[in-house]
């Protein structure tokens, strides 16, 4: 019968030894990578931070700058309602202004036709006659001084932008002269502010149909 060898203890607790090392390695390990793991977390929530940091700084920009861009449409709009109404009153006094003036040169022209009643409830005629001249002279330049200025039509062509035919004449002139005006028509500057009213002319012999 084969006798046992004796194992040394020490050579029965190796592979123990190594393995229990192999675990403590390996736990270091997985420990490493968790602390890895957990670093790198942490270095992720830093920079969400940071980013929803920066976030907040830009939406808090945006929101100041539209605060300011309220106050500055607030600023515009009293801006534009004061000199709106700054200019509704310059103009009104404006208006005003012009139409004291022309009151007053009214009045004038109105004077002399009072002293020229007058005149003619004395019997003096030659002065009443005087007096209208002076009122038609006045009123004359009063209208030239407003821009007011007297269309030149007679013996010209018949321009129907410019007046009317209030009678038709046969005349040995061309026809569509204007023989007469029968009511003045004026321009105020370079517009037209009245038409004329006028007699034009038609060769003889000619029936005019719907004249009369």
């Amino acid at each position: 019968m084969e006798k046992k060898k004796n194992i040394p203890e020490k050579d029965i607790q190796k592979p123990a030894k190594e393995k229990l090392d192999e675990l403590v390695k390996a736990l270091s390990e997985k420990n490493a990578e968790i602390e890895k793991l957990q670093n790198e977390l942490e270095n992720l929530k830093i920079e969400s931070a940071k980013r929803q940091e920066q976030k907040n700084a830009e939406i808090e920009k945006l929101k100041k700058e539209l605060e300011d861009l309220k106050i500055e449409s607030i600023k515009i709009q009293e801006h534009f309602s004061k000199s709106r109404k700054t200019l509704a009153k310059q103009a009104e006094q404006q208006v005003m202004k012009e139409k004291k003036r022309l009151m007053k040169d009214l009045l004038e022209i109105f004077d002399n036709f009072e002293r020229a009643l007058n005149t003619l409830g004395r019997n003096d005629r030659a002065s009443a006659k005087e007096g209208i001249k002076l009122i038609h002279n006045q009123i004359q330049q009063f209208l030239n001084q407003h821009g007011i200025k007297e269309m030149e039509l007679k013996n010209k062509k018949f321009d129907p932008a410019l007046c009317e035919i209030g009678k038709i004449t046969e005349s040995e002139k061309e026809a569509n002269i204007i023989l007469e005006v029968l009511r003045k028509g004026y321009y105020l500057n370079d517009e037209i502010l009245r038409t004329a009213m006028v007699e034009v002319a038609v060769p003889k012999n000619i029936t005019i149909k719907g004249g009369n």
